[in-house]
């Protein structure tokens, strides 16, 4: 029952592909339905499992040479993963319907809603199909997918950054594919196993290799260092779009990618070195870079960078033993995903009805409260103060974190950690005292 739930809910989501051919009413008539279709089935599945929690494998396509191909496996992390993309994902949509008009004074819209409507669903149910993959050769498709479809709502506005933006998302990913899931495909051909447990069978040798290509492949995903250029790009594209590529899919996917490797694979220690250096490095690039940023969403993006590099500190607990470490990333996962969806969507009415984003020209929000909370909130959070999420990930990370106390990487990471929450508290700070407790004319505000 579970498993026909969840099949049925990501058929829904592809037939939203439909809207492509449809005009704005009939696309809204018709995604909305679709979308909350899918949601649903994905929470009922959700509560059936918990409620009777026990990994299903589902083999859907199996070969004789190469063993299964296509399936699904249903267990704690992927069920968990799904309900945060599939909800977060519902509410981004929802939003969209209003956003994607002709009263957008920032990007008004006219009979674009159905090519928008149907990159999205292609978007939301390839990240589904992603989350339950069972081998590696359907995870790569789904992964390439993901691509295409961020590529095609960056590209959304067809100016030549848009374009331009909109490349570089798809070929940086792209690049981590190649280098991550060819050379897993080329381990399981060799070994006659494209499944996810082949993983696990690899001397540590192969292990230490594969894992670093794969480690490679989620960091392009998820924008670490050195490949996070192509995130802050990536936010000329309408918001909800925005808010669906930080908060449910394509950046979090990465990490997704990680924590199934390890769940799967049990790599070497040794791989903890590699991966601490690039994180350190990103967060630091992600430290240096808040104050400078004036447009809204490039702030966010800089903090989503941040943020999944903190979700990459859990995976690394995770490589070091601690049986908590993708417990630690997930919930991290879900946190971000909620809090970083609210800064987008405000930073989206910011678009909507004052026509810009540049934080220093938007004054007055006081005269706006719903925008001032909701933006105040989302900064606030995402800095990890108390009482909002991201402070109980993060303290439950650093609760958890034992193994990473005792390498001097492990306590660099956990203390730029710290940092990375302090500066971007500060810079939180600054925007809302210039946005909502400077004299202004807020809502007459249009662009310049």
């Amino acid at each position: 029952m579970i498993f026909e739930l969840i099949t049925l809910s990501i058929i829904i989501a592809y037939a939203g592909a439909v809207c492509f051919v449809l005009d704005d009413r009939k696309a809204d008539a018709v995604m909305l339905p679709l979308l909350w279709a899918s949601t649903i089935l994905q929470i009922a599945a959700g509560v059936l499992f918990y409620s009777f929690p026990s990994t299903i494998h589902v083999e859907l396509l199996v070969s004789e040479k190469f063993g299964e191909v296509y399936g699904f496996i249903i267990d704690p992390t992927s069920v968990f993963a799904a309900l945060v993309v599939s909800s977060a994902g519902a509410i981004f949509l929802t939003y969209a319907v209003r956003y994607m008009d002709d009263k957008n004074i920032g990007h008004p819209h006219m009979n674009q809603k159905g090519r928008f409507y149907g990159w999205m669903m292609i978007f939301l149910s390839s990240t589904l199909t992603f989350i339950y993959s069972s081998t590696i050769l359907q995870m790569l498709i789904f992964f390439e997918l993901m691509s295409l479809a961020c590529w095609g709502v960056v590209g959304f506005y067809g100016s030549r950054k848009s374009e331009r933006s909109a490349l570089k998302a798809l070929l940086i990913p792209n690049f981590g594919a190649v280098v991550g899931f060819y050379t897993a495909v080329a381990f399981g051909f060799k070994y006659g196993d494209l499944s996810l447990e082949f993983l696990g069978n690899l001397p540590q040798n192969e292990k230490l290799i594969l894992f670093i290509c794969l480690m490679i492949a989620a960091f392009t995903k998820s924008a670490q260092f050195p490949f996070y250029s192509w995130i802050p790009d990536a936010m000329v594209a309408p918001t909800p779009a925005s808010a669906f590529l930080h908060g449910a899919a394509m950046v979090e996917m990465g990490v997704y990618l990680l924590i199934r490797v390890v769940q799967f694979m049990s790599p070497p220690r040794e791989v903890f070195y590699p991966m601490a250096v690039i994180l350190s490095l990103t967060l630091v690039i992600a430290i240096l870079a808040y104050p400078k940023q004036t447009d809204a969403k490039r702030l966010l993006a800089y903090s989503t960078i941040a943020e999944c590099a903190i979700m990459y500190v859990g995976v690394a607990t995770a490589v070091l033993g601690h049986p908590f470490g993708s417990k630690i990333a997930l919930f991290q996962l879900m946190n971000h995903a909620y809090l970083k969806g609210l800064a987008f969507l405000t930073a989206g009415a910011f678009t909507y009805y004052y026509g810009t984003l540049d934080m220093t020209k938007i004054k007055g929000l006081k005269e706006t409260p719903i925008l001032a909370y909701s933006w105040a909130i989302g900064l606030f959070g995402l800095a990890g103060l108390p009482p909002f999420g991201i402070f109980f990930s993060k303290l439950y990370l650093f609760l958890n974190a034992g193994p990473m106390y005792s390498s001097p990487l492990g306590t660099l990471l956990l203390s730029l950690i710290l940092v990375d929450s302090v500066v971007l508290l500060a810079v939180g700070l600054r925007s809302i005292n210039m946005m909502v407790f400077s004299e202004g004319e807020g809502s007459k505000l249009t662009a310049s």
